[in-house]
């Protein structure tokens, strides 16, 4: 038998094998197959495609270290690594029903992280506030941060999380490169109580009746009775905010112009503005004697037109008490409809026969209403106001009864915010309930459906442990009257019923005056309750807050308002 040289003779077991293989071998194991050998040609394919790619990393090696080294290795020495923030969208700021308040816009630099805020106009300056780019610390420059009004009031909810990015940066600080280490988080959107369309309406109507009539600014409250929300809040004069943000209007003499005005449109006269109240406090003056059993609702005393008061210096010379006018005999019910001082002196202070409530009870009082104490809104920079006492005195002299009868009408040195003076209203409205004030319901997603509903307190005091409910009826009937043929009598043709009390506060011996107007309606069921002033107008101008809460109620019946009232996001 003949054979090949230098191959190898076929073993035993090989000349019984097939492709079924024996009985017993596992396939699957490759076992009873026959093995072949990798060719060597294989190895050196991959030997070359190895020293290729070798080839061209040492290529670029040398590259970069003879041609590019020079300049690799000065990026190297001059540049460093900087993480910074970047800027999260802030959350959107809607109305009751849903309608944005303000809107958000790329920033002059164009990147994904950097925003603006477009504000409105009018109508919403001391409401929405405005924001300023805080830049106090080297790590987070562009960091936007409210510094007024909800901006300021939930800043920590609307500026979001801020990312970081990862930045090479030169010498120079031009960024030579960079990349995204955290994406940011947008801020939260924040679901308020205001309906846009009637604040936008009272701002014009207080701004006209303003320009029109020679007041220097003005304020308008628009309350629920039944939970403490503020359906409208307003003051004047304001500013277009988007004057502090960026673009054109923005210049240092426009600011400057601002800062300057002598009409003070920073302040939120809503919340910031002290005013004496005037006659609009004398309803807790009444529930006061009622509750005090210095009067009752029946009795009557006679205005002549004013009270004299002894002067024990001057026996020639007795302390006069005006009137506005003389109102003849009036009872509890027809002295606030009509506004009668004389009764008020007398219910307060004492006089002859008819016995005072004394300092110490108007203050009681007063204070039961919240006068004098903040009432804690969800918006910054409010006042506390005062109520005087003898013993707690501006004028650092002793206190005299001319004191406790300047005290019963709402003049002196007694001073409110205009705030503080609606969460009176309303509890007038409610019978006794004192709410907590505030304008934010809840967080809310892009979907426009809640969050996360705020919780606040169901009340903040409930008067009728202290006066009883049917001491409130009476005032009541005496708001229904002045809306029907007393002060505001304006008020009576509407609609909607509506009961109302006025004020004027005089300013000093200027001739000028603080105009205010109070109420609630509809007056069977009370929803709403308002609160209007004018701030510092002529005394003899006849047309003030009761002017605007005329246009206002008028508006609100036209539109249909009250039925539409609880037609905005439900809160799941």
């Amino acid at each position: 038998m003949s054979y090949k040289k230098n191959r190898r003779g076929i073993e035993f077991e090989e000349i019984f094998l097939d492709a079924a293989n024996m009985p017993g071998y596992h396939k699957e194991n490759l076992e009873g197959s026959i093995e072949n050998p990798i060719k060597n040609k294989i190895f050196l394919a991959l030997g070359a495609v190895f020293f290729l790619l070798g080839g061209l990393f040492l290529t670029r090696l040398g590259y970069l270290q003879i041609v590019k080294g020079d300049a690799l290795r000065e990026r190297s020495e001059n540049n460093y690594i900087k993480i910074s923030k970047t800027e999260a969208a802030r959350g959107i700021i809607y109305d009751r029903n849903g309608a944005p308040l303000l809107s958000n816009a790329q920033g002059g630099g164009g990147g994904d992280d950097d925003w603006e805020r477009i504000y409105p106009e009018s109508g919403f300056l001391h409401l929405i506030g405005f924001t300023s780019r805080a830049n106090k610390t080297p790590g987070d420059p562009k960091q936007i941060e409210g510094v007024a009004g909800l901006e300021a009031s939930y800043d920590e909810l609307l500026r979001g999380t801020a990312g970081r990015a990862i930045e090479e940066v030169d010498a120079k600080g031009k960024i030579v490169s960079s990349g995204i280490g955290e994406p940011s988080s947008a801020g939260k959107n924040l679901l308020t109580s205001i309906d846009k369309n009637l604040q936008l309406k009272l701002t014009e109507i207080i701004m006209q009746t303003a320009a029109d009539y020679g007041f220097t600014g003005g304020v308008g409250i628009v309350m629920d009775v039944t939970n403490g929300e503020i359906v409208a809040m307003t003051s004047v004069p304001e500013f277009d905010p988007n004057i502090l943000v960026s673009g054109d209007k923005n210049s240092p003499e426009a600011v400057a112009a601002l800062v300057n005005d002598r009409k003070k449109p920073f302040l939120n006269r809503a919340v910031g503005g002290l005013y004496p109240p005037g006659s609009v406090v004398k309803p807790a003056v009444a529930l006061g004697a009622l509750a005090e059993r210095v009067i009752k609702p029946e009795t009557q005393i006679l205005s002549t037109g004013s009270i004299s008061i002894p002067n024990p210096y001057f026996p020639d010379k007795p302390t006069v008490f005006n009137d506005w006018k003389a109102h003849g005999w009036v009872d509890m019910r027809r002295a606030i409809a009509v506004s009668s001082d004389v009764y008020f002196y007398e219910v307060g202070g004492g006089y002859g026969d008819q016995k005072g409530l004394g300092v110490n009870n108007l203050k009681k009082y007063f204070s039961l209403f919240g006068f004098g104490e903040r009432t804690e809104i969800d918006m910054p920079g409010e006042k506390e106001g005062y109520v005087p006492d003898a013993q707690n005195n501006k004028n650092k002299r002793a206190w005299n009864i001319g004191d406790t009868y300047r005290l019963t009408i709402g003049q002196g040195d007694f001073l409110a915010t205009p705030m503080q003076v609606a969460v009176y209203t309303a509890a007038l409205a409610s019978k006794g309930i004192l709410e907590y004030p505030h304008l934010v319901k809840a967080t809310m997603g892009n979907n426009k459906e809640a969050d996360e509903w705020f919780d606040y307190a169901p009340k903040r005091t409930d008067l009728r442990d202290t006066i009883p409910e049917d001491f409130f009826t009476v005032i009541h009937e005496a708001m229904r009257g002045s809306a029907t043929y007393g002060t505001a009598s304006g008020l009576g043709g509407l609609p909607i019923a509506v009961a109302a009390k006025t004020g004027t506060a005089e300013i000093g011996d200027t001739g000028r005056v603080h105009s205010w107007s109070i109420g609630f309606f509809p007056y069977d069921k009370p929803r709403l309750a308002f609160t209007i002033l004018m701030e510092n107008g002529s005394a003899a101008n006849l047309v003030g807050g009761t002017h605007v809460a005329l246009q206002m109620i008028q508006w609100i019946a036209q539109n249909n308002f009250l039925s539409k009232l609880d037609n905005g996001i439900i809160i799941k």
